[in-house]
């Protein structure tokens, strides 16, 4: 599954032996099982290749015409200098004055 620079459902079932698309999907998303280990290896792996200096932690914001994607509502919005339907997320960004690895 790790084969290929495509990570998703369809293309990794397209590389197992049974190719079945629905049995992957049902096990990536209703599997129970603790993304703390899975996120801290992650981590562990991808710092000394990042080699941060420093990371920035800052909130973004994304205007958005509705309210059906999750975290959307009538809140301040940098993006737009002004009170509007937006989303919220946090972007956590590496700092260094070295390049970074390609």
């Amino acid at each position: 599954m790790t084969d290929g620079a495509v990570k998703s459902i369809q293309a990794m079932a397209s590389r197992l032996p049974d190719g079945n698309e629905q049995n992957l999907q049902q096990f990536v998303n209703q599997s129970t099982w603790d993304p703390v280990p899975v996120r801290r290896r992650i981590a562990e792996r991808m710092v000394p290749q990042i080699a941060p200096d420093a990371w920035a932690v800052d909130d973004v914001s994304f205007p958005k015409d509705g309210r059906m994607s999750v975290g959307v509502a009538h809140q301040y919005c940098g993006a737009l200098g002004k009170q509007a339907n937006c989303q919220g997320p946090s972007a956590c960004t590496r700092c260094s004055t070295r390049p970074r690895a390609r």
